[in-house]
């Protein structure tokens, strides 16, 4: 997450210039107890989504729009893996041949993006594609450390997963909220393609399809969009992918 791996660098820099006297270990110590006090003072989850809104304009089809009457309650970054099964052609005799690869469902954890969200949508635009190529235990790790130190509540809201009977899932009960929500898809439209950057390292795979979805059952949450997608299509075999859930 760039904006707190800056945030450290800063703390870090700031602190040491004017502790420079002190012996190594204290000087560290005292260094450690400056800026927990600081990250104290910070929220860096649950901040107001007031005015935001999902980027349904950025495909060349739209998904529909929210209900009238519904508020946007979460903001979403889901680091995961979709996955896929294959299955040979019954014609064919070789079992490699003519496989061709079945959504069978994914599971993601939802890291709380509203306070990022409310500062830089631009920024949250990017994170999908960084944080899609980073470790899903280091993110874990990292951000469980910083709703510690901070004033923050948990920053994992949940985790997305598909139930038993195929159906896509969000439980936000990690992070002590009530919602919850079996979901059915009612919309989809192609990703948009990601702008080429000059001299970047080539990228494998497409990002999976933006979507729409509407609550069969749950509590608190009635829609959920799933947007700003980062890999996750086929080829056939488990893909880490990237996105956000509005």
């Amino acid at each position: 997450m760039r904006i707190v791996h800056y945030l450290f660098c800063w703390l870090a820099i700031s602190l040491v210039e004017t502790t420079t006297a002190i012996p190594d270990p204290l000087r560290f110590t005292t260094i450690f107890s400056s800026a927990s006090k600081q990250l104290q003072s910070i929220s860096l989850g649950n901040c107001s989504l007031t005015g935001i809104s999902p980027p349904l304009n950025d495909t060349k089809k739209s998904l529909p729009t929210p209900s009238p009457g519904l508020d946007l309650k979460f903001i979403a970054l889901g680091r995961g893996t979709q996955n896929y099964s294959c299955t040979p052609s019954p014609s064919s005799q070789d079992a490699t041949k003519d496989e061709k690869p079945v959504a069978v469902g994914a599971v993601a954890t939802l890291f709380d993006a509203s306070c990022i969200a409310a500062t830089s949508l631009s920024l949250l635009h990017e994170l999908p594609s960084i944080m899609g190529r980073a470790p899903l235990g280091p993110l874990a790790l990292i951000t469980e450390l910083l709703g510690d130190m901070t004033n923050s509540s948990s920053l994992i809201l949940g985790e997305h997963y598909f139930n038993a009977a195929g159906e896509p899932t969000f439980n936000l009960t990690m992070s002590g909220s009530d919602a919850w929500a079996i979901s059915k898809k009612d919309a989809s439209v192609p990703a948009p393609r990601r702008v080429k950057v000059k001299n970047a390292c080539p990228e494998k795979g497409q990002d999976v399809a933006w979507l729409k979805l509407d609550r069969k059952q749950g509590n608190l949450i009635k829609e959920v969009y799933r947007v700003v997608t980062f890999q996750g299509s086929p080829p056939p075999r488990a893909l880490d992918r990237m996105r956000q859930f509005w």
